[in-house]
């Protein structure tokens, strides 16, 4: 990652913004989490209480907790004014006994008895040194069995294939995205993102806790798994 990529000055410029660029940006968006919530749904307790790591302005935890009565849902973002946007959407709902929105890492998140958790688009970001702590960290927040879902920018084996799959995805944006900003988000995931194969990936996993991990969901680029806290 260059020196001048900063993640979390990016996701605080874009806050206003995000809910309708990012579903213009990635292929599937919408699917992957109404997939990623049917998974949790069909498998978690009616009073579950889910993680969910890089909860950006809220979107996907208000989804939970209005879908799920008996859910409650606690969120983290390294963007403050994601975590801002969120909190305001929770307090317009009057959802503050059901959402907790922590401004901070995972570290920042105290309770261990998760049922579940999911982290979408978030890893790709996180240096590679920090990337197993990260997953760790949500392991270890979790109760065993509890069902954990990731889905990140995997890198292709075949460079001629990863090429191929950002020229489709390049095809993709020009719908509906200036051609100058298509051309800085392909640049940032060629150099900037630290991005790991799908092997690599579910090995990761592995060693961080998890078993039964399987391999639910690919658009071009874009990974999803699924799998159980081991223990």
């Amino acid at each position: 990652m260059s020196d001048s990529y900063d993640p979390e000055k990016r996701f605080n410029e874009r806050a206003q913004t995000y809910d309708d660029e990012i579903q213009r940006i990635i292929p599937g968006y919408r699917v992957l989490h109404d997939i990623s919530h049917n998974i949790l749904k069909s498998a978690l307790p009616k009073d579950a209480h889910v993680l969910i790591g890089g909860s950006g302005t809220g979107k996907e935890a208000m989804e939970y907790a209005l879908e799920n009565p008996g859910w409650k849902i606690t969120g983290f973002d390294i963007a403050l004014q994601m975590v801002n946007r969120a909190t305001s959407k929770v307090v317009g709902k009057g959802l503050q006994s059901r959402i907790k929105i922590i401004h901070g890492s995972v570290s920042g998140v105290e309770q261990q008895d998760f049922d579940g958790a999911t982290s979408l688009l978030v890893a790709h970001f996180i240096p590679g040194k920090d990337k197993k702590d990260y997953i760790i960290d949500i392991s270890s927040r979790l109760k065993p069995a509890a069902k954990f879902i990731i889905a990140d920018i995997c890198k292709e084996e075949n460079p001629e294939k990863f090429e191929e799959f950002l020229s489709a995805w390049k095809s993709f944006q020009l719908q509906t995205r200036d051609k100058k900003d298509i051309e800085e988000m392909l640049t940032n995931v060629r150099e900037n993102l630290n991005t790991i194969t799908v092997e690599e990936t579910i090995s990761l996993l592995e060693s961080s806790g998890f078993k039964n991990i399987n391999h639910f969901w690919k658009s071009l680029l874009i990974n999803g798994f699924v799998m159980e806290k081991a223990g």
